[in-house]
């Protein structure tokens, strides 16, 4: 994010572009980590199921009801929020 910031700076100086091209890479990267980590957990959620009902463990009711599986969803969410905290730095103008 803030390599991004840090080329379009050499390139253009004023302000709107810096913030239009920080924005884009912040709407892109929390796109990008939330469906990549929704993608990770599903299959992990999807293994775990399949398994279950592969040892006759489960019903179908038990399954909607089984707190012990991963979420994908929350660690969406979780991932996508963490990106967002970490690329505001760069809109805030802070220095790490």
């Amino acid at each position: 994010m803030g390599y991004l910031m840090m080329g379009v700076g050499a390139v253009r100086t004023d302000v709107k572009s810096m913030i239009l091209s920080a924005t884009a890479g912040l709407v892109g990267g929390v796109c990008s980590m939330a469906i990549g980590e929704f993608v990770s957990v599903y299959s992990k959620y999807d293994i775990e199921v399949a398994q279950m009902k592969r040892e006759n463990r489960v019903t179908q009711i038990e399954l909607e009801d089984n707190k012990d599986l991963p979420n994908p969803l929350q660690a969406a969410a979780a991932s996508a929020s963490a990106f967002a905290a970490g690329a505001e730095l760069p809109l805030r103008g802070w220095r790490l």
